[in-house]
C-alpha cells in the first residue's frame, strides 16, 4: 500500500479549519482518476483527495476512500463524483469497518516523511492496565487477555535479573487458588501449544511467572475459544469490509480487528496471507514484522 507523506496535522487542520473534509484512497480497481488542481491524475492507493476534486469512476471500476473523520465508503457505479457530495458519507456512524482500524491506515498514509512509524498498538482495545506491583517479572498488558483458538501463541515475559529459571503457572481463578498446573523453564516463554493437554475449550484460565522461589499475583487472562463460537466471531467481520476490497487488504483488515480482540494466532495468519497477495506493499510487511516483534512470535 503506496504511502503518500504529508504532514497529518496540517491535513486536520486545513479541514477543520475550512469544514471541509479531505479523503484517502484505501482501495481501488480499474481507471479511476482524480481531477484536483485542474490536473487529472488516476486513483491509487494512498492518494490524498482534497475538497472541491472530482472522482471519475468508469464503468466497471470502484473505489474505497476514508474520510478524515475515519468513516470509509465505496464508489461502486459510474460517474463522476464531487467531494462536496461526500459530507454525510463522513458523518460518523456505524461504519462497517472497525474505527481504531481506520484511524490506524488513514494516519499511517498520512504521516510524514521520515517520521517514526506508529506504533499500531496504541489503536488496540483494553489493553489492561499496567501492574503495580514490585516483581522481577513482568508481563506486558497487551498480554492481560489473550484469546486462543489453535496455532502458536507465545505467553512471555521479561525478567530484571539474571536469573535463569522461571516457574509458570496456570490456575481456574483470577485470584487465590491452587495452580492446575506449574513448570519451571529456562526460557521466558511457554506457548500455549505446550500446556494443550490440559486446557479445555470454552474455558478461562488466569497465568502468571515468575522467577523460581519467588511469587508473582499479576495473573492474565487467557481464553480457550471453541472453534464453534470462533466461528460465529470471525464470520462476523470475515465480510464486514467495503466493496472495493482486494485479498491483501482483506485479509490486514481482519487481522488487524483480530489483533485488536486479542486473537493473536488467528491475526497472525491473516497478517501472513495480506503479505502473502500482496509483497510489494510495504505497510503490510512492516505492520507485520511489527506484530510479530511485539508478541514473540517467531
Amino acid at each position: 500500500m503506496k504511502k503518500l507523506f504529508f504532514p497529518l496535522t496540517i491535513l486536520l487542520a486545513t479541514s477543520a479549519a475550512a469544514q471541509e473534509n479531505q479523503f484517502v484512497v484505501y482501495s481501488v480497481k480499474g481507471n479511476v482518476t482524480v481531477v484536483q488542481n485542474n490536473a487529472e491524475t488516476k486513483a491509487k492507493i494512498g492518494t490524498i483527495v482534497t475538497s472541491g476534486s472530482t472522482i471519475k469512476v468508469p464503468q466497471g471500476s470502484f473505489a474505497t476512500l476514508i474520510c478524515n473523520e475515519t468513516r470509509a465508503f465505496s464508489l461502486n457505479k459510474a460517474g463522476n463524483y464531487n467531494t462536496a457530495s461526500f459530507k454525510d458519507s463522513c458523518k460518523v456512524g456505524g461504519g462497517s469497518l472497525s474505527s481504531n482500524y481506520m484511524k490506524y491506515v488513514w494516519n499511517e498514509m498520512t504521516k510524514p516523511k521520515g517520521s517514526p512509524e506508529k506504533n499500531r498498538k496504541q489503536y488496540m482495545n483494553n489493553v489492561g492496565a499496567v501492574s503495580r506491583g514490585i516483581n522481577n517479572v513482568w508481563i506486558d498488558p497487551k498480554l492481560d487477555t489473550v484469546n486462543y483458538v489453535s496455532g502458536t501463541v507465545p505467553l512471555s515475559w521479561k525478567a530484571f535479573t539474571e536469573s535463569e529459571e522461571f516457574e509458570f503457572k496456570l490456575f481456574e481463578s483470577a485470584t487465590g487458588g491452587e495452580p492446575i498446573h506449574s513448570k519451571v523453564v529456562m526460557k521466558k516463554h511457554v506457548d500455549i501449544k505446550d500446556i494443550l493437554t490440559i486446557i479445555k475449550p470454552g474455558k478461562t484460565y488466569y497465568w502468571t511467572a515468575m522467577v523460581k522461589g519467588e511469587e508473582n499475583e499479576d495473573r492474565k487472562l487467557l481464553k480457550y475459544w471453541t472453534k464453534e463460537e470462533y466461528a460465529i466471531y470471525y464470520n462476523s467481520i470475515k465480510n464486514a469490509g467495503p466493496a472495493a476490497e482486494s485479498d491483501g487488504e482483506k485479509n490486514f483488515r481482519i487481522a488487524f480487528i483480530l489483533e485488536e480482540a486479542h486473537f493473536l494466532a488467528e491475526a497472525y495468519d491473516h497478517y501472513l496471507k495480506a503479505t502473502q497477495f500482496t509483497p510489494d506493499n510495504v505497510f503490510f510487511r512492516s505492520t507485520f514484522m511489527s506484530f510479530k516483534k511485539d508478541y514473540e512470535i517467531k
